[in-house]
C-alpha cells in the first residue's frame, strides 16, 4: 500500500524527471531539517560557561568542520555508481573490519537518535490528543501513531521527502522569528558582551569552550543524508556542495539569533545559577524571560517540529545506510532494511521510554567516528587511487581539508571522554 502511495506521489509530481532541475530549496531543506533538532534545547544550557562572543566562534568553526566532512564524504562518494552506500565505500576502501567497526557507529548513532525521538514524539502525541480531544492516549498507541503517521515519510522518494520537510521548515521559522522577536525585544546588550565571571577574558574559559564542541557538532550533523542529495540532485555535486553550505548557513544563523535573545535577557550569572539550582531545562530558562503562555506553546510546538524533521532526515539516512548493507551488499529484499530502521527503536521506545539516556552521551562519539574521521581518512585514500584532475568533484581545501576534518574529529571524541570521566567543568563556579 505504501510502495503505491508512492508511486502515485512520484506520478503526480514528476519526480522521476532527471531533466528537471531540483530547487536548491529541497536540498537546503532536507539538510536544515535534519541537523535543528534538540540542539535549540541544549546549547544554550551548554554555552553559559563560554558565553556568547566565544559562541561566534564556536560556531563558525563547527558549520567548517561540518561542510568539510560533508563535502569530504561526498567526493568520496562521487566516485562510485548511484546508489552506493558509506559501507560499501569503507569495505571497498579500508577493508571488512573497518566497515563493521563503521556500521557499528553509524548504526548505534541513527538508533539511538531515533530512540529518542520517538520517545518525545510519543510525548507529543499524547499532549496534544489530551488538548484537542481531551482523550488519554497511552504510550503504545501514541508511539505507533507517532511513528505510523511520520514514518511513512521517509518511505517516499527524496524528493517528496524535501518538499514535506520545505513545510515543516517554514512553520519552524515562523515560529521561530515570532519567539525570538519576542524575546528579543528586551535584549540587554550588556549582558550579551561582558561575561559576569571573573576572567572571562583570559584563557581560564577555554575549558568552557572545549566541552561544547560535541554539543554544537550534533546540533549540525547532516552527513547521513549525502546519499540523498546526491539522488535529489542527479550526479551534480556542486549543486550538493551548494544545498550544503546554505543548509548550514542557515543553521547556524538560526543558532546564533537563539543564543543572542536567550543570553541577551539574562546575565551570565543568573543563568548560572538556575543551571546550579538544577533549572536546567530551556523551557524553565525561557519561563523566567516570559509569563507569556504564548511564547511557551510555541516554542514547544517549534521543538516538535524540529524533532519531527530530525526524525524523518536521521531515519531516511540510516534507511540509506541498510539499503547499503542489505541490498547492495547482501543481495537480500528491500523489506528488511525498511523494516529494521524503525522496528528497533519504536519497540524499545515502547519498552524503555527513557532507556536511550544512558546510551546518549556515546551518541555523539560515534557520530564523530563514522561522520568525520571515516570521510577524511576515505578521502585521502581515493586520492591516491584516483588523480585529483580525473575526479568529478574535489573538496575546497585540497590536502588540508581531510587533515582539519580529521584532527578536529578526534579533538572532540578526546572531550567527550574526558567529559565523561567529569574531567571538564560545565560551567563557572
Amino acid at each position: 500500500m505504501i510502495q503505491y502511495l508512492c508511486e502515485l506521489l512520484m506520478n503526480k509530481l514528476n519526480v522521476s524527471n532527471p531533466e528537471k532541475q531540483v530547487s536548491l530549496m529541497y536540498g537546503v531543506a532536507v539538510v536544515t531539517s535534519t541537523a535543528i533538532g534538540v540542539g535549540m534545547m541544549s546549547l544554550p544550557i551548554v554555552s553559559i560557561g563560554m558565553w556568547f562572543p566565544l559562541s561566534i566562534f564556536v560556531i563558525a568553526i563547527t558549520a567548517v568542520y561540518i561542510i568539510s566532512a560533508g563535502s569530504l564524504l561526498l567526493e568520496v562518494n562521487m566516485n562510485y555508481p548511484p546508489g552506493t552506500g558509506i559501507h560499501s565505500m569503507v569495505n571497498d576502501l579500508m577493508g571488512g573490519k573497518h566497515a563493521m567497526f563503521n556500521d557499528f557507529m553509524m548504526l548505534f548513532n541513527g538508533f539511538i537518535l531515533l530512540y529518542a525521538y520517538i520517545t518525545v514524539g510519543t510525548e507529543a502525541v499524547q499532549f496534544y490528543i489530551d488538548k484537542i480531544v481531551g482523550f488519554e492516549l497511552n504510550n503504545v498507541l501514541s508511539g505507533l501513531l507517532f511513528t505510523a503517521f511520520f514514518g511513512v515519510i521517509f518511505y517516499t522518494p527524496p524528493l517528496i521527502i524535501s518538499r514535506i520537510l520545505s513545510v515543516f521548515i517554514g512553520l519552524m521559522v515562523l515560529s521561530f522569528i515570532y519567539i525570538a522577536y519576542s524575546l528579543g525585544i528586551n535584549v540587554n546588550l550588556g549582558n550579551i558582551l561582558l561575561p559576569s565571571i571573573e576572567n572571562s577574558h583570559s584563557f581560564g574559559l577555554l575549558p568552557f569552550v572545549f566541552i561544547t564542541l560535541p554539543f554544537f557538532m550534533a546540533a549540525m550533523g547532516f552527513q547521513q543524508t549525502i546519499p540523498m542529495l546526491r539522488h535529489l540532485y542527479h550526479d551534480n555535486p556542486q549543486r550538493v556542495v551548494r544545498s550544503i553550505f546554505l543548509g548550514i548557513t542557515l543553521v547556524s544563523c538560526i543558532y546564533l539569533v537563539w543564543l543572542f535573545v536567550i543570553m541577551g535577557n539574562q546575565s551570565q550569572n543568573s543563568m548560572i545559577l538556575q543551571v546550579a539550582s538544577g533549572e536546567s531545562s530551556l523551557e524553565n530558562i525561557v519561563e523566567t524571560l516570559s509569563r507569556s503562555e504564548d511564547i511557551k506553546a510555541l516554542m514547544f510546538f517549534f521543538v516538535q517540529v524540529a524533532v519531527v524533521t530530525s526524525f524523518v532526515g536521521v531515519a531516511k539516512g540510516l534507511l540509506d545506510y541498510l539499503m547499503d548493507i542489505f541490498v547492495n551488499h547482501f543481495k537480500l529484499m528491500a523489506v528488511y532494511p525498511k523494516a529494521l530502521v524503525i522496528l528497533p527503536p519504536l519497540l524499545l521506545s515502547l519498552l524503555f521510554p527513557y532507556g536511550f539516556l544512558i546510551a546518549i552521551g556515546f551518541a555523539g562519539l560515534a557520530g564523530a567516528i563514522w561522520g568525520g574521521i571515516y570521510p577524511a581518512l576515505m578521502a585521502q585514500i581515493i586520492r591516491k587511487r584516483i588523480p585529483t584532475d580525473d575526479m568529478e568533484f574535489v573538496t575546497v581545501g585540497g590536502k588540508y581539508t581531510p587533515w582539519f576534518t580529521l584532527l578536529y574529529s578526534f579533538l572532540i571524541i578526546v572531550v567527550m571522554l574526558l567529559e565523561l570521566v567529569d574531567f571538564l567543568p560545565k560551567y563557572p563556579n
